[in-house]
C-alpha cells in the first residue's frame, strides 16, 4: 500500500462502524426518490424524441444520448450507493460490480460532458456563424457517428478505473475478515493520468462552453436584438440557449464535487485516509454521490420547465395536450389552441419564370393550418413580379435552425 493510492468510496474500517443517527435512512430515501424520478424522466425523454417526428433534430438526438448516459449511471451505480449504506465497510456485490460501478460512473460522466459540448457547439455555429461553412456542423445524419465516437472515447479514457479496481480480503480490528472494494492507482498513474484527465476534460471544456454561451447570449439577448427581432425562430433559439445554460450549470455544480473528492483521495496516504475516519468519509461520500445521482435525474425536469416543445410533448404523450390528434404541427411548436401562424419568407428566382432578377419577399398570410398527412397547395404571390406570376408550394414546412 506504500506505493499505491486508494481512490474509492469504500475503505477498510479499523473499528466497529456505527452510522450517524438518521443519516442512513435519509440517504436511502433520497437515493430512492432520485432513482424513481430519474429513470421515469429519462425514459420519457427518449420515447418523446423517438415517437414524435417534429422532435427529431440534431440537438434533441444529443439530449437523448444525455438521457441514455444518465439512465446507465442510475441503473448500474445506485446499487453501489445502497450497499455502501447497508454494507458499511463490506462489499457484497461481487468483483465484477466492484470494477464495473466506478467504470460506468466515469464513462457516463465523460460522455455527458462531451455531449453537452457538442450541443453547445451546434447552437453556437447555428446562431453565431449561420452563413459560414463549417465541416464540424452537426446534422441529424452526423449525430449517430458522433454519439458512437463519444462513447468509444469515454470507454477508452475510463479503462484504468476498471483495471485498477478490485476486491480484497482485509482484516478489521474487530477480528473479522471482510471483503472490501478498492480502486488503487499507482502514484505515477494518479499524477499523470487521474489529475490531468480530470482537468483537461472538465476545465478545458468548461472554458469553451463559457465562451460559446457568452457569444450566443450576446447575439440573442442584447437590448437591440430584443427590440429588433422577436420572431418565433428567435424566441425558440433563446429558449434553447437558456436550457443549455441551465444544463451546463447544473452539470458542473453537481458532478464536480465528486471529481474533486476523487482527486483529494488520490493524494491521501493510507494513514491519512484512515485518520480521516469512517463518519466523515461516509458523509462526504453520501453528499457527493447524492449530487452525482441528482445530476442524472434533474435534466428531464429542466426540459419540461424550460422547453415549450418538451413540455407540450410530455403532455401530449400523457394525453393532456390540446394538440390535434390528426398530427397537425409545425416543426418548431405543436399546433395547440391560440397558435397563430406567421407569414413565410419565400425566395423566388425570376430566371425560372422568364425574368432576370432573384428576389426574396414576405408572402402574404395564409390562414390554412399545415397538415403533414394531407397534401395542400398554397398559392403565394410575389408582389414584385409581373401580373399573374405566382409560385405554388407543395407540403410546405417551417425549418428552424
Amino acid at each position: 500500500m506504500d506505493n499505491m493510492t486508494t481512490v474509492n468510496d469504500s475503505n477498510a474500517s479499523t473499528e466497529p462502524i456505527e452510522w450517524i443517527p438518521g443519516l442512513q435512512l435519509a440517504a436511502c430515501i433520497f437515493y430512492s426518490i432520485i432513482l424513481l424520478v430519474g429513470v421515469i424522466g429519462n425514459i420519457l425523454v427518449i420515447v418523446i424524441v423517438m415517437k414524435y417526428r417534429h422532435m427529431r433534430n440534431a440537438t434533441n438526438h444529443l439530449l437523448t444520448n444525455l438521457s441514455v448516459a444518465d439512465l446507465f449511471l442510475l441503473l448500474f451505480c445506485t446499487a453501489d450507493g445502497y450497499q455502501h449504506l447497508y454494507g458499511k465497510d463490506k462489499h457484497r456485490l461481487g468483483n465484477f460490480m466492484c470494477r464495473f460501478s466506478p467504470f460506468v460512473q466515469n464513462v457516463t460522466a465523460t460522455c455527458s460532458v462531451l455531449t453537452i459540448m457538442a450541443i453547445s457547439y451546434e447552437r453556437y455555429v447555428a446562431i453565431c456563424q449561420p452563413l459560414k461553412t463549417n465541416p464540424l456542423h452537426l446534422t441529424v445524419f452526423r449525430t449517430l457517428p458522433t454519439v458512437v465516437f463519444f462513447w468509444l472515447v469515454s470507454c477508452l479514457i475510463s479503462i484504468p478505473f476498471f483495471t485498477f479496481t478490485n476486491t480484497y480480503t482485509v482484516e478489521a480490528t474487530y477480528d473479522e475478515l471482510i471483503v472490501a472494494c478498492f480502486t488503487q492507482f499507482p502514484l505515477s498513474w494518479a499524477t499523470w493520468y487521474l489529475i490531468p484527465c480530470t482537468l483537461i476534460i472538465y476545465l478545458t471544456i468548461l472554458i469553451m462552453l463559457c465562451y460559446w454561451h457568452y457569444s450566443i447570449c450576446y447575439i440573442l439577448f442584447n437590448r437591440e436584438a430584443l427590440l429588433r427581432d422577436n420572431t418565433i425562430v428567435t424566441r425558440y433559439r433563446r429558449q434553447v440557449a437558456q436550457l443549455l445554460i441551465a444544463l451546463v450549470v447544473s452539470f458542473f455544480v453537481l458532478i464536480v464535487p465528486h471529481k474533486i473528492w476523487g482527486i483529494i483521495q488520490s493524494r491521501l496516504s493510507s494513514e491519512q485516509f484512515h485518520k480521516f475516519g469512517f463518519h466523515r468519509h461516509s458523509f462526504v461520500i453520501i453528499v457527493t454521490r447524492s449530487l452525482l445521482y441528482l445530476n442524472s435525474a434533474i435534466n428531464p425536469i429542466l426540459y419540461s420547465i424550460m422547453s415549450t416543445k418538451f413540455r407540450q410533448s410530455f403532455g401530449r404523450l400523457c394525453g393532456g395536450c390540446n394538440a390535434s390528434s390528426k398530427g397537425q404541427h409545425a416543426s418548431a411548436v405543436l399546433f395547440c389552441k391560440g397558435y397563430t401562424m406567421r407569414p413565410m419568407l419565400i425566395s423566388i428566382n425570376r430566371d425560372d419564370l422568364g425574368g432576370e432578377v432573384s428576389t426574396t419577399t414576405r408572402a402574404p398570410y395564409h390562414p390554412t393550418h399545415m397538415n403533414r398527412l394531407q397534401k395542400k397547395r398554397m398559392p403565394l404571390t410575389d408582389n414584385t413580379s409581373t401580373p399573374m406570376t405566382a409560385v405554388t408550394i407543395n407540403n410546405p414546412k417551417f425549418i428552424f435552425s
